[in-house]
């Protein structure tokens, strides 16, 4: 009975406040929203890609050296913290499909274990036949038992499709420079066994030597030691994390980790700070009632639970609803929006997250509505069913200064005074219009800032029109020079090379050999000064350098083919937004030892493209200019939509803060207003008195929260993708945008309260509690 008659005059209260209830309720949606919602699409694909990479068996590291002898092949596998190590050979082959798609051949041995295909129709014939890339099959209309010709060695291989496979090399693979996003219908895998090139090279034909590690392995001396058993044969090695598809895969984690780490922690700090303000204000309101209640004999116990139950209930049901909605709307539209080939694509929740973010909310509402009227129960009845007494007053600061006092209106005085007064009031609606702003500009910052990437390197750093892809054993530098295309030209070669870092790490990091003279590749500093490609030394990227903490004059070895590493010094840093490596000229290149073989010609035509040249068997592929900005724009595609996703929510939640401060600051002051009234005080000057209060919160809250928003930028730029170089900067549009929203939405919270004191109950606002 006590019980039932509680929790009738629970949802009483509730409907009588039920606009605090509401507003508390959102907040904690849209919290558990956005951190479920950004939760859910790393955390699908990080365990989608690792049962792949389970499944597979994938190698923790590839050796790639000419021809490997089973002598290296046995000093790796028994060196401290191997497990397995197995020869295998790939290499990129076309096909007599139409269009001359290219397929990225890996011949494994009859008892190979490592890097298995994961067969979703067919099988892999040890013997003989091939297994095809289950989505470049279906690109071509391909199945099982078709016939598939591959070109390798300048010589066809006919093979029989035994299978249809997905690879975890092969989540997020691209064909090439020009190529940057997965194209299945021009570039797949394929996997047959080392017996098949007998055929093409006469004998079974090795490059690459795959190791997989024992658990808890130091990979980095193990990297050391594998060098050396190899020797100067070593062309380079490459750990699993760097491996092309693994590291895109990696960056798209990395991306939406880190959002999903700095957006919802500012939301649950505002949804914390505003929910444990309006409950310990509605539970001070609710004085008198917990007066009665002790009058009428309930006990501490059910008049605690009483309370504490408003915030639980509504607590619960916002993280709960924001759990079903955050996941499923959020994540699943942003998971397929990562054009990333995963077995599954069947949304992971982190529950452990979300028991952590339910259970601060559970704090804010429920724990501090407990606090709160625990603090009560200490008084008497007689005592709480009297009003509270009103705050004694004081002087304030600008009293002090009379010159200024003197001058202001009596409406402005009260307002100054009711601010100092209830300060406490002022500071939350403040924190939590900065917090609403700092999200809103931040967001907005990194929408501009990636969408600026791809005009920055297509429009700046990169000046071509056309990107055009050789066929290295067909050209040389020489041959290019006398090719006279109607246009200026500009050959670079794109190689991944060894380099040993000073901590000790090694990497296969890519590295573009150019021309001294570079009219097509404008390289700048972080202040926008043009930077050269030195003659006597390389130039390193800034985010690189970062990464590595290095500066001008330090010194990185880089391996030389058929030879040891080779000391060279970073003379130039620059700024490049996307696209990190080492620049360096074909003259340096040659000085170390090597040869300089163009894999790629830069042109920008005088007229229309020479298409009697791009249809020359030399060329492998081309791309315009155009075609590259589009193909970064669209990579980046998926980040600006959940910044965008990011923008909407924190505008609701911005508008949902406003409400509810303005009308508690409303509420609050209801007698106050009242008595204004019975005074004969007009509607405009009462308005004004509650209104200009709320405005001002809001302009310091937006002042406040340009610096928030600036650190947010930073920090997301920074931490984003490690192929990035965003800067994080603002921009006064974006503070422009973020104050308008805010502006507007304060206006039409006033608007709202505005009406509601027109509609005022005087005589009800002013009846005594006694």
């Amino acid at each position: 009975m006590v019980r039932g008659s509680l929790f009738i005059k629970s949802l009483r209260d509730m409907r009588k406040s039920k606009a605090q209830f509401i507003s508390i309720f959102i907040m904690a949606t849209l919290a558990v929203f956005i951190m479920t919602g950004l939760d859910s699409i790393w955390f699908t694909v990080e365990k989608h890609a690792d049962a792949m990479y389970r499944s597979a068996n994938m190698s923790d590291l590839w050796v790639t050296v000419p021809n490997p002898s089973e002598q290296m092949v046995w000093g790796i596998s028994k060196l401290d913290g191997v497990k397995l190590a197995e020869k295998r050979f790939t290499a990129d082959a076309d096909t007599a499909l139409p269009g001359s798609p290219t397929l990225h051949v890996y011949a494994l041995d009859g008892r190979s274990t490592l890097d298995q295909p994961e067969i979703h129709e067919g099988k892999f014939s040890k013997s003989g036949g091939a297994v095809l890339d289950i989505s470049f099959a279906k690109a071509h209309n391909l199945k099982t038992g078709d016939y598939i010709s591959i070109k390798l060695n300048s010589r066809w291989l006919r093979l029989k499709i035994d299978g249809l496979a997905l690879s975890g090399e092969h989540v997020f693979a691209v064909k090439n420079s020009a190529s940057l996003a997965p194209n299945h219908s021009e570039y797949g895998f394929i996997i047959i066994n080392t017996d098949a090139l007998k055929s093409i090279y006469g004998q079974k034909i090795y490059n690459q030597i795959s190791v997989k590690t024992l658990p808890g392995s130091d990979i980095p001396q193990l990297v050391q030691k594998v060098g050396a058993v190899v020797g100067n044969n070593l062309i380079g090695i490459t750990l699993q994390k760097d491996n092309g598809s693994v590291s895109s895969v990696n960056s798209r984690i990395q991306q939406f980790r880190t959002l999903s780490v700095v957006f919802p922690i500012l939301f649950l700090l505002v949804t914390a700070l505003i929910t444990q303000s309006t409950m310990v204000r509605m539970i001070e309101n609710q004085r008198s009632q917990i007066g009665i209640l002790k009058a009428l004999g309930y006990s501490k116990r059910s008049i605690l639970w009483h309370y504490t139950s408003y915030g639980v209930m509504v607590g619960v049901l916002g993280s709960v609803l924001g759990l079903l909605t955050g996941p499923n709307i959020f994540g699943r539209i942003m998971v397929r929006q990562l054009n990333l080939t995963l077995n599954s694509y069947s949304l992971k929740i982190n529950y452990l997250h979300f028991v952590f973010v339910l259970i601060l909310i559970l704090i804010c509402t429920g724990g501090v509505s407990f606090l709160a009227c625990r603090k009560l129960l200490s008084d008497a009845p007689a005592f709480l069913l009297r009003d509270k007494p009103p705050k004694s007053g004081q002087h304030i600061f600008l009293e002090s200064i009379s010159s200024v006092w003197e001058k202001m209106k009596f409406s402005s005085k009260l307002i100054a005074r009711n601010m100092v007064k209830n300060k406490g009031r002022l500071i939350m609606s403040t924190i939590g219009v900065m917090g609403c702003t700092g999200v809103i500009i931040s967001a907005l910052t990194v929408r501009s800032t990636l969408s600026g990437i791809s005009d920055y390197t297509y429009g700046t750093t990169f000046t071509f029109n056309q990107k055009i892809v050789l066929d290295t054993s067909k050209v040389n530098s020489t041959y290019l020079k006398n090719l006279e295309l109607d246009g200026i030209t500009q050959q670079i070669e794109e190689t991944a090379v060894q380099v040993i870092f000073p901590d000790g790490s090694y990497k296969m990091e890519l590295t573009n050999i150019t021309t001294k003279e570079s009219p097509l590749i404008y390289l700048q500093d972080i202040d926008g000064n043009p930077v050269s490609i030195p003659e006597n030394g390389v130039l390193m990227t800034r985010k690189l350098c970062k990464e590595k903490g290095l500066k001008k004059g330090d010194i990185i070895q880089i391996k030389i083919k058929d030879k040891g590493y080779a000391a060279v010094p970073i003379e130039e840093i620059a700024y490049i937004a996307s696209g990190q490596g080492i620049y360096m000229t074909d003259t340096y290149w040659e000085s170390l030892g090597e040869t300089f073989k163009p894999s790629a010609l830069l042109v920008r035509w005088n007229g229309e493209p020479d298409q009697k040249f791009l249809d020359r068997d030399i060329v492998s592929d081309s791309a315009t200019r155009e075609s590259m900005q589009d193909g970064l724009s669209s990579s980046l595609g998926v980040v600006n939509l959940a910044v965008l996703f990011l923008i909407v929510l924190g505008s609701s939640l911005a508008f949902v803060v406003l409400y509810n401060t303005g009308m508690l600051n409303y509420v609050e002051r209801v007698r106050d207003l009242a008595t204004f009234r019975v005074l004969g005080f007009h509607n405009r000057e009462i308005q004004y008195l509650v209104l200009i209060e709320n405005y001002f919160s809001v302009l310091l809250g937006m002042l406040s929260g340009i610096p928030v928003g600036r650190f947010i930028s930073w920090l997301i730029a920074s931490t984003i993708d490690e192929r990035l170089d965003l800067l994080g900067n603002i921009k006064l549009m974006d503070v422009l945008i973020a104050g308008a929203m805010t502006a507007l939405f304060a206006w039409i919270v006033n608007k709202v309260i505005a009406h509601k004191m027109k509609e005022l109950d005087i005589f009800e606002a002013l009846k005594s509690v006694e």
